[in-house]
């Protein structure tokens, strides 16, 4: 049995490997000469090396940009698209807001004129002959409407409460653009790990592939044995072909959402993933409920989009309402051979009418306003129970994902111990070769769930933070320790 053992590792030694010059996905990688002899040396040289970033750059046929998660929030918060929007969108109604109040002012208008008369013209039955004159007129209308019964005051403040919507409306939108550009950037980061963890898979599988082959060569092994190698490596081609495609798919949603260029490859400077803490998970749900109530700017939004219709139905009663106005006119007319004399009035009026269409189209307007304003508050009591949820569901992901990391860890620490093991094993003629094989697997999908588990409780507290209305780029970077 001893004699089968040395064979078999003097056939593992003679195996080129040199991945940097082979396309992993084309051929089986050769295997390096080690002038140590044991299978966990020789284990080690082919993995230890791996240039992940290179690996990338060489696959995806384009040069990277490297990117940390703080400069990722700070290009996002400046360009991007659906913040823009709204910003101009809040300013528009600020601006109509201006023009309500504008409403409180007095018009002013001016109108003149010069009237040349010449020839005759019949003047208390006498004919005057050869008459030559230019009139001379010039007037000044100041009018002020009072408000119209109120109506000005409502819709001021209608204008008011409608910008304030919007503006809470912008603060959304940016502490939203703040949690998907820091979710996307862990995407990213985990399918980094993911492919750098796959590509050592891969680079184990075709190792055994190639071992094989030459194992059943040599016949000490079977074709069997080369065939369930050979499925092996293929399957791990996928595994890091899905890991690549995920890789894209986040660069591309990551520059997306900072504004810039969607093709631009993004690179995170990272190649590990520490847990970030940045809310207490043993906080009641019903105080983290009470905190997003408090901070929530959408819901904010629609307290004042609420305040905005009753203020538009308020304007509608006035409809009902006489509507006193003032008018002063000041007026300087007279002819050229003559003197100019002023002459000014002031006008008030008084004017009033049933609302429109005797009343009952003026009584539907409100009735239809009334029922706009249930439809909102019922809308913000459905966001109500909606970002609850959103809080047990982030709350709950957070504590399950923290014990699944914790796990993982430990299950990490035992698959490593493993390989070791049943490398030991196998240098000693106590193990085969299926073992180390199997302990390499398990390692891998270990690390691949460890990883995750701390994406997802990264992402978790990121949309917690969110979820209670407190995220701020200063508490995420303040937290984000790479």
């Amino acid at each position: 049995m001893r004699i089968v053992r040395l064979i078999l590792l003097i056939l593992l030694i003679n195996l080129n490997f040199s991945y940097a010059n082979e396309n992993l996905f084309d051929s089986p990688i050769e295997l390096i000469h080690k002038k140590d002899c044991s299978l966990d040396s020789f284990c080690k040289q082919f993995v230890d090396d791996v240039d992940i970033e290179k690996f990338i750059k060489r696959e995806m046929e384009y040069d990277y940009v490297v990117v940390s998660l703080d400069e990722c929030l700070d290009v996002a918060m400046k360009n991007n698209f659906n913040v823009q929007i709204s910003d101009k969108e809040y300013f528009s109604y600020r601006y109509e807001y201006q023009n309500a109040l504008a409403k409180f002012l007095p018009t002013l208008g001016t109108t003149s004129y010069i009237s040349g008369y010449q020839g005759q013209f019949l003047v208390d039955n006498i004919l005057s002959d050869s008459f030559n004159e230019t009139a001379l007129s010039f007037n000044l209308t100041v009018r002020h409407d009072l408000t119209q019964g109120g109506k000005t005051i409502f819709e001021a403040r209608a204008a008011k409460y409608f910008a304030k919507s919007k503006k809470h409306d912008l603060n959304f939108t940016r502490t939203e653009v703040l949690y998907l550009t820091t979710r996307y950037y862990f995407e990213m980061l985990l399918a980094k790990i993911n492919i750098e963890i796959f590509l050592r898979n891969l680079i184990e599988r075709n190792a055994q592939f190639a071992l094989t082959k030459n194992l059943a060569t040599s016949g000490f092994g079977t074709q069997f044995d080369v065939v369930r190698a050979q499925n092996l490596s293929a399957y791990a081609r996928v595994e890091l072909l899905n890991a690549l495609n995920q890789f894209r798919l986040s660069q591309s949603r990551l520059a997306n959402i900072m504004g810039i260029d969607v093709q631009t490859p993004l690179m995170p400077f990272e190649n590990e993933i520490n847990p970030m803490n940045l809310v207490d998970v043993d906080t009641d749900t019903k105080d983290l409920f009470k905190i997003a109530i408090e901070n929530r700017e959408d819901i904010m939004s629609y307290k004042d989009l609420i305040s905005y219709q009753k203020q538009v139905k308020n304007s509608y009663y006035t409809d009902f309402m006489p509507k006193p106005l003032v008018d002063y006119q000041y007026q300087l007319q007279g002819t050229l051979s003559t003197t100019i004399s002023p002459n000014y009035n002031i006008t008030l009026a008084m004017i009033w009418k049933p609302g429109e269409y005797l009343g009952v189209g003026t009584a539907t307007k409100i009735k239809a306003q009334k029922e706009k304003i249930k439809k909102t508050a019922l809308e913000l009591e459905n966001k109500l129970r909606e970002i609850e949820q959103l809080i047990v569901d982030a709350k709950s992901t957070s504590i399950f994902s923290q014990r699944e990391m914790l796990i993982n860890k430990t299950r990490l620490d035992y698959s490593r111990q493993g390989i070791k093991l049943a490398l030991l094993r196998f240098d000693n003629g106590k193990g085969i070769l299926i073992d180390v094989i199997q302990a390499q697997s398990e390692a891998t999908q270990a690390r691949v769930q460890y990883a995750s588990s701390i994406i997802r409780y990264n992402i978790a507290q990121v949309e917690l933070l969110y979820n209670i209305g407190t995220i701020t780029s200063q508490k995420i970077i303040d937290n984000y320790n790479p």
